[in-house]
């Protein structure tokens, strides 16, 4: 706290300074990011694309996972702040969940799914998603959905910079400084740094999270630019694996009665992240990209597990963990227009992913992969129809994936519209279980069969907005069909903002019924010098059973056991203000002080009722140049 007071007093003070206005040395006014070839960072030209800043900034979401749990159709496994929480979609699981940094793909290559720790909040300027039908196309294990985290990229005529500090319940502390700084029209490079801990509210629930990262654009011409990052994440964090379960509730809410799973258990993690993206267009049409992105993910895991009972699952041995990958995405796509309102859109490309995996718990090994991708877009008047292919070489084994999926506008004004969307795959991939491998020193793999399809709609009436589908996931016999339905109303005003969806699932795992809630009002007030918006954010769900987890080794389990709460309730009220350049929001969390859960068991830790707000409040600013 000591160091963080004179770092907010020192980038306030550059907020005080006049940043004017460029002025071109010409009569004509040229934009200052003329040689910036746009939409480099996307994964698709058609997916939806939505705002941070202008959707969750002002309820405070302070993490990757509490943005996606707002989404329609998402489930979040929830271990805590500072935690990895996973990320899961149509009652898929995370390993099936492709996570997408600026276009590159950045899971675990050993694990498998995501810890979203690797992404700061503050970094976020943008979240694509990729339609369920299509995400198996762009990654390696995408075949439930994929999100593309587009960054904030900064680059204007004068520096940048920018704060955001929150300060949360038991000791929870975060802040993170960006800065950028142009060197000529053609350039400029950017550095962040993030710092997050919090001492948690259970034994062994403590964590220390330090993020760094730098960027340089080179806008060398119209026709091609260069663009390379660099990431370093460290983490040392307790992994105390829940609470023991106990009837009498005061065992769980009280940290001083709780027991927890592993008292013991710590890890630290340094992950690097590298990568080189080249971008062209050197065709006529200026959506033609030629695309080169070369990165590396290098990570080093060691555990300390002093926990060696087992108590649902065999205890993973302390020691280190190395994996390291290389890999290379190449993409050609050829925009070839055939008249009014008619044009095609190829893209070819393909993949290499070159891993390799040590440590003193399991025998060193390669896995190396191979993809090439083939996409066909065809877009007539009101008619968007869109033919995927992909075929993976993994150990000496081809996997053909295909899959079409189609949009037609029905009837589409300025006040009124009407889409109906539809698609199918038909997908055979490899699921890798590095668990095991680092129990029983083997690697086994399993061949995974399974065919989505999906069918819905958008209405749209001025500002009000409906959508829903129906989705079936079947597997060819291997496990049950599953199925659901996801839908979304939203309303969106001068004065009143209200969201509402509803998700079904039969995955025993994951709710059956899920609704998600925010309703805002919001204002503009002292002639536009405060924007304000204050509303509630609810949740409700019901979950028949339970999933164990295991944070030592990433892993889960079925069960059959019934949750011991099945109907869970949570409400947040929360308000946000921009003045000036900053955002102040104040978030009173779980306002009915209920225990909440949504993984055996992990309460959220960072809930405390309305009466002990003063104590257990959330406030965020950021200062923007």
């Amino acid at each position: 706290m000591k160091i963080l007071l004179p770092l907010l007093l020192l980038l306030i003070s550059q907020c005080l300074f006049s940043q004017g206005k460029y002025n071109s040395d010409t009569t004509r006014k040229v934009p200052f990011d003329t040689n910036r070839i746009k939409e480099q960072t996307r994964l698709s030209n058609s997916s939806d694309v939505f705002s941070y800043d202008s959707l969750y900034i002002w309820n405070d979401k302070r993490n990757l996972s509490e943005i996606m749990d707002e989404r329609p159709g998402y489930f979040v496994f929830n271990f805590g702040l500072g935690q990895r929480n996973d990320i899961n979609y149509n009652g898929r699981y995370s390993r099936e969940t492709g996570i997408f940094r600026d276009g590159i793909q950045i899971n675990d290559n050993f694990f498998q799914s995501f810890d979203i720790q690797n992404i700061s909040v503050n970094e976020i300027d943008k979240i694509e998603e990729v339609s369920d039908v299509s995400s198996f196309f762009y990654g390696i294990n995408s075949f439930s959905k994929s999100i593309n985290v587009i960054t904030k990229d900064i680059f204007q005529p004068k520096p940048f910079s920018q704060l955001r500090f929150s300060q949360d319940r038991f000791g929870a502390l975060f802040a993170d400084v960006l800065f950028s700084q142009p060197f000529s029209r053609k350039g400029n490079f950017q550095l962040g740094v993030t710092n997050q801990s919090g001492d948690g509210r259970y034994d062994n629930s403590a964590y220390n999270i330090w993020r760094g990262r730098g960027r340089i654009n080179m806008f060398l011409s119209p026709t091609f630019n260069a663009k390379f990052n660099f990431y370093l994440d460290n983490y040392d964090r307790d992994l105390n694996d829940g609470l023991v379960y106990s009837a009498n509730e005061n065992n769980l809410t009280d940290p001083n009665n709780a027991v927890v799973v592993f008292p013991n258990t710590n890890e630290n993690l340094e992950n690097y992240f590298y990568d080189l993206t080249l971008t062209g267009s050197f065709f006529k049409n200026k959506n033609s990209l030629t695309k080169l992105k070369l990165y590396s993910n290098n990570s080093l895991r060691h555990l300390f597990d002093a926990d060696t009972s087992a108590i649902r699952f065999n205890a993973y041995p302390s020691g280190y963990t190395h994996s390291v990958l290389y890999g290379l995405d190449a993409t050609q796509n050829i925009f070839i227009p055939h008249g009014r309102d008619f044009y095609s859109d190829i893209l070819i490309g393909g993949n290499v992913y070159l891993n390799s995996f040590a440590g003193n718990t399991f025998d060193a090994y390669t896995d190396n992969q191979y993809s090439l991708r083939l996409k066909y877009d065809l877009t007539y008047k009101r008619l968007f129809i869109s033919g995927l292919l992909r075929n993976d070489y993994i150990y000496e084994k081809n996997y053909l994936n295909s899959g079409i999926e189609a949009k037609f506008s029905i009837y589409n004004k300025k006040d009124f519209g009407f889409d109906i969307t539809g698609g199918v795959n038909q997908t055979k991939y490899l699921l890798f279980n590095s668990a095991w491998i680092s129990r029983r020193n083997i690697k086994p793999v399993y061949d995974i069969y399974m065919k989505f399809y999906e069918i819905g709609g958008i209405l749209r009436y001025k500002d009000l907005s409906v959508s829903g589908n129906l989705y079936e996931i079947n597997y060819g016999g291997m496990y049950p069909t599953h199925y659901g339905v996801n839908s979304n109303i939203s309303f969106i005003s001068k004065y009143a903002d209200a969201t509402v969806s509803y998700n079904h699932s039969n995955e025993l795992m994951f709710p059956q019924n899920y609704i998600k809630s925010d309703i805002a009002y919001k204002n503009i007030l002292f002639r536009g010098k405060l924007k304000l918006k204050t509303g509630f954010n609810i949740k409700y769900y019901n979950i028949k059973n339970i999933t164990f987890q295991q944070q030592t080794w990433y892993g889960w389990d079925y069960s059959y056991i019934p949750f011991p709460q099945q109907n869970q309730f949570i409400a947040d009220f929360y308000v946000g203000a921009r003045i000036g350049r900053a955002n102040i929001n104040l978030t009173i969390a779980n306002i009915f002080n209920s225990l909440v859960y949504n993984t055996y068991l992990f309460p959220l830790d960072d809930r405390g009722g309305f009466l002990n707000s003063i104590s257990r409040f959330t406030i965020v600013w950021d200062f923007i140049n």
